[in-house]
């Protein structure tokens, strides 16, 4: 789809934040266009698919999964809050219509490693774009970085980025 012609959603856990990001939507001019909803991904993104997704919604199909600079929890115990487990991969398997990519973004390499050996787990879904899990992405695909992604490459750190595509 025309980068121009869709709508965007934000997911985010912390609440701050999301009021903070949905505030500057009129700033952009973006209003109507962009919208950030306060969920946790693992728990809710399979009931707002669905609801977006719906055919009340004139079958408004899923265009683009970003996944950029989740928390870490580099911790074993807190792995379960990690954003990408195999369910959360099965979800957007579930919405996201063939040829259509992920595109996975993060500053820290194991927590972009472990995203996408998540997808490439469930290689009946998706494809990772580029065939060795060693190599990155040099540029961001969306032309649009975030506030994190302005920030590391400011300080000359590296960014580790891969797409996967909808099988």
């Amino acid at each position: 789809g025309n980068i121009q012609k869709m709508n965007y959603l934000g997911l985010e856990i912390r609440p701050n934040v999301v009021a903070y990001a949905q505030e500057r939507v009129p700033k952009w001019n973006l209003a109507g266009k962009l919208s950030f909803v306060g969920c946790n991904a693992n728990v809710d993104l399979d009931r707002i698919l669905s609801l977006y997704c719906s055919e009340e919604k004139n079958n408004a199909p899923l265009e683009y999964v970003s996944i950029q600079y989740p928390d870490p929890h580099f911790k074993n115990r807190h792995e379960k809050r990690r954003v990408v487990t195999p369910e959360l991969v099965s979800t957007v398997a579930k919405y996201l219509p063939e040829g259509k990519v992920v595109f996975l973004q993060s500053d820290i390499q194991s927590v972009l490693d472990t995203m996408r050996e998540r997808f490439r787990e469930q290689s009946i879904y998706f494809e990772d774009e580029i065939e060795s899990v060693e190599e990155y992405m040099d540029v961001n695909p969306l032309g649009v970085p975030t506030e994190r992604e302005l920030s590391v490459l400011k300080k000359d750190l590296p960014v580790f980025r891969t797409i996967l595509r909808r099988t």
